[in-house]
């Protein structure tokens, strides 16, 4: 996973670092490692979902795009979140020979990135990062169909990523398991 791309109203870098963040430059857009080691890069806009994709390297794009494809995603516009659409200092364009594929144009999506070139011009290997075990896609099952059962096995695209599909409400028990309960006293 190369990083995770929000789209927020306004943040501010000081609670950024004073909640454990490590800022790596910020300079119209802020490139952070999270706490727990998930990159995120946050731009100061408007989109439809705050949370605007999840850019992955690939070893190969081509076959990382046939991938995602199966899995129901199509290219799509490249989404931004402030009306000059990459043109200025405070949102990139989207990345040269990149791939961004969603399921509609208003959700989420994924942005394949190539792997860069290392220095005797071969392709660098992706490395799997730790913070992130797996990609949930989350789905509303269809009207009448039993939920009760075992979600889809995980599966691995060409890059190493592995990806679960959760319905809506697996998901959310899941959530609701796993959080912080609130402190009282």
């Amino acid at each position: 996973l190369a990083y995770l791309q929000v789209g927020v109203p306004q943040y501010r870098v000081s609670k950024m670092v004073e909640n454990g963040g490590d800022i790596l430059d910020a300079y119209g857009i802020v490139n952070v490692i999270s706490p727990s080691g998930l990159p995120v890069r946050a731009i100061v806009g408007i989109n439809p979902d705050p949370i605007m994709m999840v850019a992955v390297r690939c070893n190969d794009v081509a076959a990382s795009r046939a991938f995602y494809e199966k899995l129901g995603m199509v290219e799509s516009v490249y989404p931004y979140c402030r009306p000059n659409e990459g043109k200025g200092d405070f949102e990139p364009p989207q990345p040269k020979n990149s791939v961004y594929l969603s399921y509609t144009p208003n959700c989420m999506g994924v942005l394949l990135l190539p792997t860069k070139k290392n220095l005797f011009g071969g392709q660098n290997k992706v490395p799997i990062n730790p913070a992130v075990g797996r990609l949930n896609v989350v789905y509303t099952p269809s009207t009448g169909a039993d939920d009760s059962g075992e979600d889809v096995p995980k599966i691995t695209d060409p890059s190493g990523v592995s990806i679960q599909f959760r319905s809506v409400d697996k998901f959310e028990n899941e959530i609701k398991a796993t959080m912080a309960k609130p402190v009282t006293s």
